[in-house]
């Protein structure tokens, strides 16, 4: 019984967490590589390699940190990427 009373607690956790988080429109989304490989399905060093280094993949929006900067992109633009090769030819 002190099993199930404990995983109640952790699963009452999580459900709290998810229902606080805010949610983020698409259109307002930045993703870095993980996010964009998680989407895709493959592999974060088959994404950089196939996906990422396309001619047409969107452009990153290289955003300041203390000392660097890291790559960012717009999780729309990633989509409508995607999206374009429903059609015959790439729109993007």
């Amino acid at each position: 019984m002190a099993d199930l009373s404990q995983l109640k607690k952790i699963i009452n956790k999580m459900v709290d967490r998810i229902a606080h988080r805010p949610t983020i429109p698409l259109d307002q989304q930045l993703w870095d590589e993980h996010d964009i490989a998680a989407y895709f399905g493959y592999s974060l060093d088959y994404t950089k390699k196939h996906i990422m280094s396309h001619r047409q993949f969107p452009p990153a929006r290289m955003l300041p940190t203390k000392d660097t900067y890291v790559p960012r992109w717009k999780a729309s633009d990633v989509t409508k990427y995607a999206m374009a090769f429903d059609k015959q030819t790439i729109s993007y």
